[in-house]
């Protein structure tokens, strides 16, 4: 048994008394662990074994299959997401991209420290636009797929009015070297150079334009 930091991230039901509870952990990225007995005597794990939670946990099992929750302190819990309904969704799919984008049982500690410094964010009422983008576009780079914005993929040259962003590579090409490819989304140079800021600036000292912020949530969703 160890303890970890960990972050819930989603729960399920598993026969008459019993949950899964899938958590963003420090010490081993994302897993999927049972707690006995959670359903019938909520007394044990009281208000703990909740999405959004911050938690010092005491997890057993290091083999493939689910870990067990043993304990679980809360280190905070994030209670005033859910009072509005829109930070509860926003905070909600902060979750749900770190669920869909980390593989089971790979440490990446920075994916939690980015997703609690986002819920703080999104609690706060302080989370912006902008700060949806840097997120995904700092996931995206956490696991190894951060777009490639800066120049062009094929030419090397810097970009210029509008340009591709090819799905299936990650990456733009200029208007000289764009093939017509299907799975292409067409995007402004400014919405690159806008995007690349984000991660080197920091969201809250940025404010995109309405027609930059259309089109970064374009091409982000698209890709993700």
């Amino acid at each position: 048994m160890k303890w970890t930091e960990a972050v819930v991230i989603h729960l399920q039901e598993w026969g008459e008394s019993d949950l899964i509870v899938e958590a963003f952990t420090r010490r081993w990225g994302r897993v999927k662990a049972v707690a006995k007995g959670a359903k019938r005597s909520r007394r044990r794990f009281m208000n703990k074994l909740e999405p959004f939670r911050h938690l010092r946990v005491l997890l057993d099992g290091e083999g493939k299959g689910l870990m067990r929750v043993d304990q679980a302190d809360i280190i905070y819990p994030f209670f005033h997401i859910s009072d509005e309904l829109i930070k509860t969704l926003q905070g909600f799919y902060l979750l749900e991209l770190v669920q869909m984008m980390t593989p089971l049982r790979d440490p990446n500690p920075e994916i939690l420290d980015l997703l609690i410094g986002s819920l703080r964010a999104v609690e706060e009422g302080k989370m912006r636009e902008e700060g949806f983008r840097a997120y995904e576009m700092r996931l995206l780079e956490l696991v190894g797929y951060r777009p490639r914005l800066r120049e062009c993929l094929r030419c090397g040259g810097g970009l210029q009015g509008k340009v591709w962003f090819l799905l299936e590579r990650g990456g733009v090409v200029c208007r000289d070297c764009y093939r017509g490819e299907e799975k292409a989304v067409p995007v402004s140079a400014s919405t690159c150079a806008s995007l690349e800021g984000l991660l080197e600036v920091g969201w809250q000292k940025v404010s995109f334009p309405r027609e930059v912020m259309s089109e970064s949530r374009r091409l982000l969703s698209s890709f993700i």
